[in-house]
């Protein structure tokens, strides 16, 4: 796979991730990237891990929070404790409504959300905001996105209009910007070519290779390399230091 199919691919992952609620399933791993080797499967692992994205569920968010954040967003799940839950044909009944204009359908459907914001607030964590401000811009985003539901044309894609909305209002609160997002990507990408290229060479000489050898072969400088071997210690698996 080259590097821009993986850079696709990784980003349509993490969004498809976020949707969910945090996590990946293997099946979905294995649908978009076939068979992975244990080099690339351990990257991969890490930049969800970074993304605070698990794989088969959710990570805990004892293990995505600071003390201070887990503390925030407790309090934020206990104050909306006590609003009526609704089951699934309700929500598509208040979902019609507020397409319609009825704003009480529309403080409903807003009450719903709420811990969907909380959860999709999780995800944006350790970036430098406070959760709590991250979960404040995410209702913000939430009202709007209420207010944008007569532009969709079926129930079934109110899901999906607000959690991109307050996914957006998030991403630019912790200042994610597109150009930063695409270089990680492109970093990732680095490491599993030179992963991978690093492995077929020692194969191929039964031996370790040298920083030089494989410099030549992927056509990279070797602070470049160096660079990549400090993000990925498994890389030195292959090459002789």
């Amino acid at each position: 796979m080259d590097e821009q199919s993986f850079i696709k691919n990784i980003t349509e992952l993490k969004d498809t991730a976020i949707f969910q609620g945090g996590y990946i399933t293997r099946a979905q791993i294995e649908e978009t990237f076939g068979e992975l080797s244990d080099d690339q499967e351990k990257v991969l692992t890490q930049y969800f891990k970074e993304n605070n994205i698990g794989i088969g569920e959710a990570l805990e968010a004892e293990d995505t929070l600071s003390e201070e954040d887990l503390s925030h967003i407790n309090l934020y799940l206990e104050e909306i404790e006590g609003l009526d839950a609704i089951d699934d044909d309700m929500k598509r009944v208040l979902i019609m409504s507020a397409m319609n204009g009825d704003n009480v359908a529309r403080e409903k459907l807003t009450a719903s959300y709420l811990k969907s914001i909380a959860d999709l607030a999780r995800l944006y964590s350790g970036q430098g905001v406070d959760i709590s401000d991250l979960i404040g811009e995410g209702n913000v985003a939430l009202a709007a996105a209420m207010n944008m539901l007569g532009s969709i044309e079926d129930p079934s894609e109110c899901d999906a209009l607000v959690t991109r909305t307050a996914m957006n209002a998030m991403e630019e609160l912790v200042g994610v910007e597109k150009e930063e997002t695409e270089a990680l990507e492109h970093t990732m990408a680095r490491i599993m070519n030179v992963l991978n290229k690093a492995r077929e060479m020692n194969e191929e000489l039964n031996r370790k290779i040298s920083s030089a050898e494989l410099c030549a072969e992927m056509d990279i400088e070797e602070e470049e390399l160096n660079r990549l071997m400090l993000l990925s210690k498994d890389i030195a698996d292959y090459v002789a230091l």
